[in-house]
């Protein structure tokens, strides 16, 4: 692009570069009277963004030890799967979350996460959110919203990929997984992310009720801890497990009869994360109907199906 401007009595050329991301211009040597300035391009034009933000599913969930901070490492195997959050970010004058149309608390993980975005930037998001993704299940739907304004700070240039992903940590252990998605293995604290491959599976997940906290149920892990059978066992698809099921189960015990009930219909059950939800991985030609009758008595009860991704844009505005 080619302006020319007035200065005094002289006439100046100059040649300018739009960098996007750029914090700042510079002046390049001036050649043949022609300037070459770096001016900055930031995405003034898009101020909202809509997603749809899926669920995970641990596959396996192994703990290896506790770091020096005093986290629990952590062994996993996940998948996004169908069931999401939807999720509209938008710039704003100051931090505001809703969830299904009622305000949100500061210790909300989608506000804790604007948070941080203003920190990084000194730029307010307010973000509306659409439930979807069950609470209290183990398939991380409070880290699914954090995850979108993360990913919504990234695609309205706020921040870049490495801030967000350094972000992350600091609101949750699963929050960078959820942004990225797929089919993973989790390790450290869940930000070592190493990308699995593809997988195409249905599986029946199952809730019957609200589980207990995630920090009550590590601190039930932690007073009798157990081995699992390793990583290597899933990735042979021997056997799906989960070390967190045994103090899951002895505070919230519908998770033994929903596994219970899944082990004779399809053969194979496991539940995720901390806790409630139960999956099974299952056949194509399952009755998706006829499963959720029986499974009338659940808060939640669907068929569904592994996507590769874990956040997906639905508008830009």
């Amino acid at each position: 692009m080619i302006e020319k401007c007035t200065c005094g009595a002289r006439i100046i050329t100059a040649r300018l570069f739009y960098v996007k991301g750029a914090r700042r211009f510079s002046q390049e040597t001036q050649k043949d009277g022609i300037y070459t300035l770096m001016l900055p391009c930031y995405n003034y034009f898009m101020d909202s963004i809509k997603l749809k933000v899926h669920a995970k599913l641990n596959l396996t969930l192994e703990i290896t030890g506790v770091n020096e901070r005093g986290y629990h490492e952590l062994d996993m195997i996940c998948c996004s799967v169908s069931p999401h959050d939807e999720v509209r970010v938008k710039k704003a004058d100051k931090i505001s979350v809703t969830m299904d149309g009622k305000p949100a608390g500061e210790e909300n993980t989608a506000y804790r996460a604007a948070v941080e975005v203003m920190k990084a930037c000194g730029r307010a998001l307010c973000a509306d959110i659409k439930k979807g993704i069950p609470a209290g299940a183990g398939m991380g739907g409070s880290s699914a919203d954090a995850s979108a304004v993360f990913y919504a700070a990234v695609k309205l240039e706020l921040i870049d990929e490495n801030t967000a992903e350094k972000l992350c940590v600091k609101v949750g252990s699963d929050v960078a997984y959820m942004m990225k998605g797929g089919y993973c293995r989790l390790q450290g604290e869940g930000e070592k992310i190493t990308p699995l491959g593809e997988i195409d599976f249905r599986l029946a997940v199952v809730q019957k009720e609200v589980g207990a906290s995630t920090a009550e149920v590590y601190k039930g892990y932690d007073e009798e801890p157990y081995k699992g059978l390793g990583v290597t066992a899933v990735l042979r698809g021997e056997r799906y497990y989960n070390v967190l099921e045994k103090p899951a189960v002895r505070m919230c015990p519908s998770i033994y009869s929903v596994k219970d009930r899944l082990l004779k219909l399809f053969g194979n059950a496991c539940m995720t994360g901390s806790g409630s939800a139960v999956f099974s991985v299952v056949p194509a030609c399952v009755d998706e109907e006829a499963f959720k009758e029986k499974f009338a008595d659940c808060a939640f009860a669907e068929i569904v199906e592994t996507v590769p991704e874990g956040i997906e844009v639905v508008s830009e505005e």
